[in-house]
């Protein structure tokens, strides 16, 4: 006959056990809300004996009975001769998430107050199947379905712990009837107005009766996943390196040629953005075709631009500057301010061009050389296209016959245009 209460802690020892985990002894924060997740591994804990437990139970301010059930929680905790801390935190609205973000903010403060390293939580095997199928249903890559990890840094001095994380919640049950121990019921876990509770009450319960191990199948699935990204991951990063030039420009080329999964991973770290299929498809074409200058709309106002065989990433321009259009005379040689942009004309090239009259201004559209269009040379000679509105020429009429830093016939010159 199975043992729930040796099988329940032989799960907690083995994964303090695990390679990751080893060594981060020392005083742990045990999250514990007095329901039989968190209860149950509070009490799975101590039993271990080698740590140095403190407790906090958290009020949303959600129910009027949560003050009620977190000052029992710390009641009881003291009962077992432990310090235990009632965080009252605030919640911007009432969704799952913005409770979620309060409450470890608030457990996050309290571990770095107490000196903690580790903020211990109850989260067990169903719950690592629901957060799977919650993700797959919304469309997460490989990353988002490996779902919660048994251990992740939180920041430099804390990590945050699942040790019941390979612990289906019957067995949970199972101890906490065993153990006779008290715990509550929040209601709002079977309220299937929430996504993740109709997964929990609906769609599981159905998936049960065709695998009954699911909660463990599919824990034992999102970590191969997490391992899958591990290594991807890993990949990209070493990619990332060969392709990122000092300036933060990416080599398109050696982009275009990464696999899809780690094209999409060096993107998104060049970018800063979590991107979706959609934009690291449009990605994808933009450095497939390198002629020319085009650039690509991303989420949070970021554009990427590539000019030519380089791509870059940077802030969308919140308005268009309008085109400039002064124009100066040019009567002979000497410094000409255009735009506020200093222009010297030596003797040698005002002689070189004929007479007057000459005018100094920006390239346009429609412009021409003799040798033919204006636009054609640029592209030609590869002058990205945010720097071609900006080039002062010397022209007459629409016959341009000088272009600042481009010879005519030839290649790029930083000097002078003949």
């Amino acid at each position: 006959m199975i043992d729930p209460i040796r099988t329940l802690r032989a799960a907690v020892a083995r994964a303090l056990e695990e390679p990751l985990v080893r060594g981060k002894g020392g005083s742990w924060l045990v999250a514990c809300s007095g329901g039989p997740d968190s209860t149950a591994l509070l009490d799975a804990l101590e039993a271990l004996g080698h740590l140095t437990l403190h407790v906090a139970a958290v009020d949303h301010g959600l129910r009027p009975e949560a003050a009620a059930e977190a000052a029992a929680v710390v009641a009881a905790a003291e009962g077992r001769g432990l310090t235990a801390t009632l965080l009252r935190v605030t919640v911007d609205g009432r969704s799952m998430a913005a409770a979620r973000r309060a409450r470890y903010d608030a457990l996050a403060a309290e571990a770095h107050r107490i000196g903690a390293g580790v903020l211990a939580t109850g989260r067990t095997a169903t719950d690592q199947a629901e957060t799977l199928l919650d993700r797959l249903v919304r469309g997460a890559g490989s990353r988002g379905l490996g779902a919660m990890a048994p251990l992740r840094r939180m920041d430099a001095a804390l990590w945050l712990a699942r040790p019941l994380l390979s612990v289906a919640h019957t067995e949970v049950e199972a101890y906490v009837a065993a153990r006779g121990l008290a715990v509550v019921r929040d209601p709002t876990n079977g309220d299937v107005h929430y996504r993740r509770s109709r997964l929990r009450h609906e769609v599981l319960p159905l998936l049960r009766r065709e695998r009954p191990d699911l909660d463990r199948a599919l824990a034992e699935t999102a970590a191969r996943l997490r391992g899958d990204a591990d290594a991807l991951d890993a990949v990209a990063a070493e990619s990332a390196a060969r392709l990122i030039a000092a300036d933060g420009s990416l080599d398109a080329g050696g982009l275009d040629a990464l696999p899809e999964a780690i094209f999409a991973r060096v993107v998104a770290r060049a970018s800063g953005l979590t991107l979706g299929s959609v934009h690291v498809a449009a990605l994808k074409r933009l450095c497939g075709d390198r002629r020319g200058t085009r650039s690509l709309d991303l989420p949070s106002q970021i554009v990427a631009e590539r000019r030519y065989d380089r791509l870059s990433f940077g802030a969308r321009a919140t308005k268009e500057a309008p085109p400039v259009t002064a124009e100066v005379a040019v009567s002979s040689s000497g410094i000409y301010l255009l735009d506020r942009m200093s222009i010297a004309i030596s003797s040698q090239l005002y002689e070189s061009l004929g007479a007057a009259p000459l005018v100094l201004r920006f390239a346009r559209a429609g412009d021409r050389t003799s040798a033919g269009k204006v636009q054609d040379l640029l592209v030609n000679r590869k002058v990205p296209r945010p720097e071609r509105a900006r080039l002062p020429v010397l022209a007459r009429g629409k016959q341009v016959v000088w272009i600042e830093g481009v010879r005519l016939t030839g290649k790029i010159d930083s000097n002078h245009a003949s």
